[in-house]
């Protein structure tokens, strides 16, 4: 039998659905019972000067829905026992958001990343996407079609 390998597989899709209401429905589809990895997020992100400070990523999401065009990551962490340990948004620079989960792996065997990954690329009606192993992917559009194609070569 095949073991969890205690690290994990990062699953990514790109999506043009960059509205708190669509990554509203994500989270709780995928990680109902979840907690945020941060107590504050700040614009620009690591900033020690920031310009705008949020307690929330519900506040967070808002913004940077309307925001287009700022650059943030965000992670959530899940409470529940299960394969899928997390979510994660990369907001883009071009307008786009990129939707992550992160769960575990018996790689060689990739059955729970591809079952993972086919169950995001369906909610986010998405074909756009690769599976990676504990590496964040990146936060503009074109270099994330790069990874794709990298990854399907």
């Amino acid at each position: 039998m095949t073991e969890k390998k205690g690290y994990y597989a990062d699953c990514y899709v790109l999506s043009e659905k960059r509205t708190s209401v669509f990554i509203q429905t994500f989270l709780d589809k995928f990680v109902p019972n979840r907690h945020e990895s941060a107590d504050e997020y700040e614009i620009p992100q690591y900033s020690d000067e920031p310009t705008v400070l949020f307690r929330s990523a519900v506040e967070l999401m808002d913004y940077l829905s309307i925001n287009k065009n700022e650059v943030h990551t965000v992670y959530w962490a899940n409470n529940d026992k299960g394969d899928i340990k997390g979510a994660m948004c990369f907001f883009t620079n071009d307008g786009q958001v990129i939707l992550g989960l992160y769960c575990d792996t018996m790689y060689p065997d990739t059955s729970i990343e591809d079952n993972v990954y086919a169950d995001l690329t369906s909610f986010c009606e998405s074909s756009i996407g690769y599976i990676t192993y504990e590496e964040p992917t990146t936060h503009n559009t074109t270099e994330f079609l790069e990874r794709v194609k990298s990854t399907t070569a």
